[in-house]
């Protein structure tokens, strides 16, 4: 990989255009493609003659869906580290990954991963039937609690000399002394890639057909429960050597007729072999909640209805997969009943 194909003007260009979507509203943002020319040359400057140094970035907290500090680096460190991942660090790490390994990756995501686990549900049903167990892993802090000499080794094994060199300078500017903030586009790269061996081991060595994976969180299925003890048990010693522990609260075997919970959403197999997929019920709970404290702030006029108008439309968006339209009729009946309780009509 030649330098100029990461850092060089044109490359550097090619990224701008593409981190500007969504966000051409951001002052910063703003700024720098009406000077474009100008950032751009510098920038170029600075990382070809190992001036570049990444500005301090900005953090702020989200409770949503669970409290968590989230990093936000500066417009003109995520143009670099845009195209660092685009040229180099993607191309060359995910073209190793298995097929089930699903999130931060061109053509998957959330829907496609849901998609991937009916049908495996399907394919196990019509070898086993309904009878089965599911072992769910999930890994305790898996970025903040990150070995940073484990990621650094780990991605020497993926990608060239040049783009290690390049990647390793912005990992180790990173704040913080243990794991990282998966606000970097580069250390979601991370995050995807060093479960990678895991994922093959699970699939080659252990040989377990019917597995998936979304960053930490592992789904298996077999029909004998030993089988799958013995995978975790396994499993578990390969995190080991990674510097890596189970969340012993979310990782559990359970009878697959007690339904999967993943990415938020219960699967379920029916007696006649057809997969229901719903919401987690404490999520919809959750929202119903949030939404009535909505409300209230409205009453005392701190809170638009537009805004909790467009945050139900978003908060429906997010839950439309699967077998939702009887859900989706009676949220809407209940929400226009909790508004007519705040004192207004929808309409």
């Amino acid at each position: 990989m030649d330098k100029e194909d990461i850092i060089g003007f044109e490359a550097l260009y090619n990224s701008m255009m593409k981190c500007k979507n969504r966000v051409r509203w951001k002052g910063t943002t703003g700024f720098y493609l009406h000077h474009w020319p100008t950032e751009i040359a510098k920038l170029e400057d600075e990382l070809k003659s190992g001036r570049y140094k990444q500005k301090s970035p900005k953090f702020f907290t989200v409770t949503e869906p669970k409290r968590r500090e989230i990093m936000s680096i500066h417009f003109r460190d995520r143009v670099f580290q845009r195209s660092l991942n685009d040229v180099a660090l993607y191309p060359q790490t995910t073209k190793s990954f298995i097929n089930d390994n699903f999130a931060c990756q061109k053509g998957k995501g959330t829907d496609p991963a849901r998609d991937r686990l009916v049908s495996f549900l399907r394919s196990y049903y019509r070898k086993y039937g309904r009878e089965g167990y599911v072992l769910k892993i999930d890994i305790k802090g898996y970025y903040p609690n990150m070995n940073r000499h484990f990621a650094e080794d780990m991605l020497k094994g993926y990608v060239d000399d040049e783009t290690y060199q390049i990647a390793e300078k912005v990992l180790s500017d990173m704040p913080g002394e243990t794991g990282y903030n998966p606000g970097s586009q580069i250390v979601q790269i991370i995050g995807i890639t060093a479960l990678d061996k895991v994922d093959h081991f699970i699939k080659e060595q252990l040989r377990v057909k019917f597995y998936i994976r979304y960053m930490d969180d592992f789904v298996l299925l077999h029909p004998d429960k030993a089988f799958l003890e013995s995978c975790l048990a396994a499993i578990t010693e390969k995190l080991a050597s990674q510097d890596m522990k189970l969340n012993t609260g979310k990782t559990r075997i359970t009878e697959l007729s007690d339904g999967i919970l993943f990415l938020g959403h219960i699967f379920r197999i029916s007696e006649t072999g057809k997969v229901y997929v719903i919401p987690d019920p404490a999520k919809i709970k959750h929202e119903k909640r949030k939404l009535r404290r909505m409300i209230a702030l409205m009453r005392k006029g701190e809170l638009s209805k537009r805004d909790i108008d467009r945050h139900f439309k978003g908060f429906k968006a997010s839950i439309r997969y699967g077998n939702t339209h009887k859900l989706i009729q009676n949220l809407n009946k209940w929400y226009d009943a909790e508004m007519q309780k705040g004192g207004i009509q929808n309409g």
